[in-house]
């Protein structure tokens, strides 16, 4: 951490300086938010005949959905203090601190698995995905929330977790196909026909 204490000065003054304090300060705390009612808004609004496109959305909100759930289960375990604290000041505050463990980030998490989702399930627009994620990531370290480490834990268990959603697709896939047909985004399978 203290290797990353300078740099991440730095880039806080830096963007402080252009004065985009107050899109860091919008970005940090409605990145998350944001992110799930997008998602959320795919998955209702779609035209109906994609259903690959909704079973992606699906998979990326599992997938970020158990990233975050792993990331604030590991920060228990590692309390590790955010930059402000750790550095003495250097790094100022801009949105109030969480008194949970910076390590692993959690929205970086779910940011990063639900792109992860998007890229498991063979998506096209993963690269926006990443981006949000990655753009997110950033304005929550010039915050002042997280270290570049912390990030990088978020980003790791995110593409972990999506990649464990996806070998246990099975387990997931009934749910999702029930999900798909109460809300009429499938077509119900053809009757079959009795033997005669």
């Amino acid at each position: 951490m203290g290797v990353e204490i300078y740099p991440l000065h730095w880039l806080q003054a830096e963007a402080l300086t252009l004065g985009l304090g107050p899109t860091v300060v919008l970005a940090s705390r409605w990145a998350g938010l944001g992110a799930v009612l997008l998602l959320l808004a795919v998955l209702v609004l779609w035209p109906r005949g994609r259903v690959d496109v909704r079973r992606a959305v699906v998979h990326a909100l599992l997938a970020g959905g158990v990233a975050y759930l792993l990331a604030v289960l590991l920060s228990s375990s590692f309390p590790i203090a955010r930059p402000p604290a750790a550095s003495g000041g250097l790094v100022r505050a801009l949105v109030p601190l969480p008194v949970s463990s910076a390590f692993p980030a959690r929205l970086g998490a779910f940011l990063f698995g639900a792109a992860a989702g998007l890229w498991c399930a063979g998506e096209d627009w993963v690269v926006l995905g990443f981006l949000y994620a990655a753009l997110a990531a950033l304005s929550q370290m010039l915050a002042g929330l997280y270290f570049p480490s912390d990030e990088a834990g978020g980003l790791i268990l995110g593409i972990t977790s999506a990649v464990a959603v996806l070998l246990a697709q099975g387990l997931f896939s009934a749910p999702v196909e029930v999900l798909l047909h109460l809300r009429g985004w499938k077509a119900s399978r053809p009757p079959r026909r009795g033997i005669r």
